[in-house]
């Protein structure tokens, strides 16, 4: 795992960002459009909690954007599954529990990889990496997650140093 502490720049990005997403999210919060949440749905919680859940999301992007060198980085909004949490295909999962494993959405975008983190703003652990076409296997799904998701235990995680970024995009480094 690696250790990545956000500066001051990347914290205030991820308040700000995160308190925006949450408003945004707001009927989601309330239960009253299509799409779920299931951490809330399992866990509930008041809507300061969902906000805070909403800056460390962003918070690990910000994590993750920094482990590969990206300068200025801003987070999005507003692009749900539309485009790549970041760089041109990088989906960053968040889990606040210490051996948290990486959750996948049947909605996550195929050509995608998905970058499992763990941690609280400011201080995050970057745990390993899969091409979610991968995680989507029958062998991930699991009768404890609600809807069309997938629950990949870290142990099937590759390492991070397996991964190489060309102008933006992430590769897995050959093995010779």
């Amino acid at each position: 795992m690696t250790k990545v502490v956000l500066d001051e720049l990347m914290v205030t990005r991820s308040i700000e960002l995160g308190i925006e997403r949450a408003n945004k999210y707001r009927p989601q919060y309330a239960g009253i459009t299509d799409k779920k949440n299931y951490d809330l749905m399992l866990h509930g919680g008041s809507f300061t909690e969902f906000a805070e859940k909403q800056i460390d999301a962003v918070g690990a992007e910000c994590a993750v954007a920094e482990y590969f060198g990206f300068e200025d980085f801003t987070p999005l909004n507003g692009s749900y599954k539309d485009k790549a949490d970041v760089g041109e295909n990088i989906e960053v999962k968040h889990s606040y529990l210490a051996c948290g494993n990486l959750l996948i959405s049947g909605i996550d975008r195929n050509a995608d990889v998905a970058v499992l983190v763990i941690g609280r703003c400011p201080s995050y652990e970057i745990v390993g990496w899969l091409p979610v076409f991968e995680c989507k296997a029958d062998k991930y799904r699991s009768a404890k997650i609600l809807g069309d998701s997938y629950l990949v235990p870290r142990a099937d995680l590759r390492p991070m140093d397996d991964l190489n970024m060309i102008r933006g995009w992430v590769y897995e480094r050959n093995k010779l």
